[in-house]
């Protein structure tokens, strides 16, 4: 099994962005998931990497977490976001767990930016949209993670802060 430290230096010779990927990782911390193999698919999400490239270095578990919240982007635009939309709603819970942290990132990155209005609106939809993507699954396994409300309710409160309404996981 690979450790953080492995995964880190794959993803840094990828080219990942490597303080985006240690606050995706120290947010799956804070929720309660310590298990290697998920904080290692965290920081590896982010390397653009194949299943093979992946399952050949990190296993078969590894592999599949990563390329379950990964776009394949050989594949045309719309057909991509059609694809990731439904390996999302297909994902294991681990990979789920792994997309909230990376969407909470994300809306930490869109909330203390300085981002234009038309970027900024266009990524916080794109995040809420994927949250309602989730949104049955997070409630339907709400309780495998002990600070997942907090998160939720992070997520809710950047939500609000740009006038939208608060998505309700139940």
């Amino acid at each position: 099994m690979a450790t953080l430290d492995e995964c880190e230096a794959y993803a840094r010779g990828k080219g990942a962005d490597i303080p985006y990927c240690m606050g995706v990782v120290f947010r799956l911390k804070s929720i309660g998931i310590t298990h290697e193999q998920i904080l290692c698919s965290a920081i590896l999400a982010q390397t653009k990497s194949t299943f093979d490239e992946l399952f050949e270095r990190f296993g078969r578990d590894v592999a599949v977490m990563v390329t379950a919240i990964t776009r394949d982007e050989a594949l045309p635009k719309k057909k991509q976001e059609t694809l990731y939309v439904e390996q999302l709603q297909q994902a294991p819970w681990e990979s789920i767990l792994i997309k909230l942290c990376e969407i909470s990132a994300n809306l930490k990155v869109i909330k203390e930016s300085e981002l234009s209005k038309n970027k900024r609106r266009k990524l916080l939809k794109q995040n809420i949209h994927y949250l309602n993507v989730l949104k049955k699954n997070i409630a339907d396994n709400r309780d495998k993670a002990l600070g997942l409300p907090k998160l939720l309710d992070g997520a809710n409160e950047t939500i609000t802060h740009f006038g939208h309404r608060p998505i309700k996981f139940e």
